[in-house]
């Protein structure tokens, strides 16, 4: 079976607080695992990142919604792949507010997703500048 994998970064409303993380991730956890959908919910650095894996009708009804969602705004999706393989087992948040039991190899999960999504960051920067420069 293929496995499809998307990664987004996205900046969280300046309303959300733990309540509303904890929310989100008791709401995610559920049905994700209905979606047989996996991954890894990074809250960071006033940003959310966050690495998807499932089937394919699955991302794309979650990423419908997610980009509705009010809870976050200035979503760039930074990766979007397949493989034979899930890189997680589970679907699990890592917050500033709270911070989940996680494995090794969750841990260097996580770095490899926000090293990507920074690096993404960096990139938009680099083309807004680039704009402004023309203009």
């Amino acid at each position: 079976m293929t496995i499809h994998r998307l990664a987004y970064v996205s900046r969280p409303s300046p309303e959300i607080d733990p309540e509303a993380v904890r929310a989100i991730a008791e709401a995610a956890r559920e049905r994700n695992r209905d979606l047989e959908v996996t991954g890894l919910l990074v809250h960071e650095f006033g940003r959310f990142i966050q690495l998807l894996e499932g089937p394919i009708a699955s991302l794309e009804e979650l990423m419908v919604d997610i980009i509705r969602d009010p809870r976050h705004s200035d979503i760039r999706i930074f990766l979007q792949q397949s493989g034979a393989e899930r890189t997680m087992e589970r679907w699990l948040l890592l917050s500033d507010f709270d911070r989940s039991a996680t494995t090794p190899g969750e841990l260097e999960v996580r770095e490899e997703i926000v090293r990507a999504a920074l690096a993404s960051l960096a990139e938009l920067d680099y083309e807004r500048r680039q704009a402004a420069m023309k203009e």
